[in-house]
């Protein structure tokens, strides 16, 4: 039965839960660090390079002609201006790769407090198919926080990312309703998974305490609710608004209806505020056309 590293790393790689540390204010220092050297760098080249420009030899073209440059040390000079050129150009080259790495990893979306609170949780309970006994001080927690503790959450990144929308309906379905549903029906008609996923089918391993609900699966059912409570809000306002006659209702009536009509793009979607924006006029012009036609019909 494996243990450790190697334990937590086939539940990581099985069920996408690759959350790590992005260390970044380790890196902000080394690229900090970098920069200072490329400062100094650059003062001592444009010290030596005034100093080139000074003398009555061949030096003195140094900054106008790349050849004698390059080739200094084999015309019977020391070099420095172009070995100081070389210098900068390989810390450029490290400088330059280390912010476009920062910027990737900082670009890396946090991981859910759900699925962070679970693989802390998995860490440390063997009834859960976890307890992998790990003994660094990076997620023993024995004489520091582990890395997987809420004061790091937001110096996490997960891998794998976030599956489906992050917004509030996304969140509230795949939360506390699920968890609702698995304490009322899920965990009569679900299997937990076994302790050790490793045992030989012909040795029966005990159950765990952990149900696992496919993403894919969990997904589907929140888009398919999103799809819907999206789609009620102009078919509600339109029955709403056929069986109301005074016309002050009914501009009431499109002035609430718009209101809960951007209200659930903001709650059931990620668009932008200028996407609401968009989309809440267009559902009030529509609004007003109907109510302009049916008055007429009326008259």
């Amino acid at each position: 039965m494996a243990t450790g590293y190697t334990k937590l790393a086939q539940f990581i790689a099985d069920q996408q839960y690759a959350i790590i540390r992005k260390f970044q204010h380790l890196a902000a220092r080394d690229l900090l660090y970098l920069q200072a050297e490329l400062v100094q760098l650059e003062i001592e080249y444009s010290d030596t390079a005034q100093l080139d420009r000074e003398c009555d030899d061949e030096r003195k073209f140094y900054d106008r002609e790349w050849w004698h440059l390059s080739n200094s040390k084999h015309r019977g000079f020391k070099g420095e201006q172009w070995d100081l050129a070389l210098k900068i150009r390989a810390k450029l080259r490290e400088y330059y790769q280390s912010a476009e790495q920062y910027s990737r990893v900082t670009a890396v979306p946090r991981p859910k407090k759900s699925d962070l609170d679970l693989l802390r949780t998995w860490i440390l309970s063997p009834d859960l198919g976890g307890g992998c006994r790990l003994l660094g001080k990076d997620l023993s927690g024995a004489d520091r926080l582990s890395v997987y503790e809420d004061v790091y959450q937001d110096d996490l990144m997960h891998l794998i990312g976030n599956r489906g929308e992050n917004d509030i309906l996304t969140r509230i379905l795949s939360g506390p309703v699920l968890n609702a549903f698995h304490y009322f029906v899920g965990r009569f008609l679900k299997k937990p998974k076994p302790l050790d996923e490793e045992s030989p089918a012909t040795q029966p391993c005990a159950p765990s305490g952990l149900h696992h609900y496919s993403d894919r699966h969990v997904l589907t059912v929140v888009d398919a609710i999103g799809t819907v409570v999206s789609s009620l809000a102009p078919l509600v306002a339109v029955i709403s608004l056929s069986f109301v006659t005074r016309m002050q209702a009914r501009l009431g009536l499109v002035c609430l209806f718009t209101v809960i009509f951007s209200a659930t793009l903001a709650v059931a979607t990620k668009a932008r505020r200028i996407e609401i924006f968009a989309a809440t006029a267009a559902f009030a012009s529509v609004l007003v056309v109907f109510v302009g036609s049916t008055n007429l019909i009326r008259v």
